[in-house]
């Protein structure tokens, strides 16, 4: 299922933003118009989406969906829906983009993650950590640990400070697809 136009066109922009387009309001790149847009890779989109959509709307639920309704993202059907939410509350859109498949997962206590089907794993934090720096947001590593699982499942922490205000994310890779998730934790 590809996403409509509006979104596709976001989520295109922002993966290329670092994170300080949170200031701007969703959707506004702050490039000329008609600027070129490189095409970025899953982790440059991840890290994008996650930044322009849970981190922007940190805790705020109501917020995010109304943002994603105004997008016209569309919901996930209720099978890819569960799955996402794997026994959890809340609403699930594919936000998906040419060549990358994105999905956006708000939960109802305030959560958020972004989930790629394909991308380098050893790209996703490096991206998260130079898109900080280059929005002269804090990011602090809180540690790391291998899933037990063992499937090859990465989990690793981390503490953004952005004006004053400090946010969790949980960064978890894994060989296989999907390859990666963002997670927004809410205190």
């Amino acid at each position: 299922m590809r996403a409509p136009l509006p979104i596709l066109c976001m989520a295109s922009a922002l993966a290329v933003l670092p994170l300080a387009a949170l200031a701007q309001a969703p959707g506004q790149t702050g490039a000329p118009p008609g600027a070129a847009i490189p095409t970025p890779n899953g982790a440059d989109q991840l890290v994008g989406l996650f930044g322009a959509t849970c981190l922007h709307f940190a805790g705020n639920t109501a917020g995010l969906r109304a943002f994603l309704q105004q997008q016209q993202a569309p919901v996930m059907p209720p099978q890819a829906r569960d799955a996402f939410l794997a026994g959890r509350s809340g609403q699930v859109y594919d936000v998906s983009v040419p060549n990358v498949n994105l999905a956006l997962v708000s939960l109802d206590d305030g959560g958020c993650e972004a989930v790629v089907e394909k991308a380098n794993p050893a790209e996703i934090i490096p991206t998260l950590q130079q898109s900080a720096a280059e929005a002269h947001v804090g990011i602090q590593s809180l540690g790391s640990q291998a899933d037990k699982s063992g499937h090859g499942i990465q989990h690793a922490a981390f503490l953004l400070t952005s004006n004053g205000r400090q946010m969790h994310v949980l960064v978890s890779t894994a060989p296989q697809p999907p390859q990666a998730v963002l997670t927004f934790v809410p205190k």
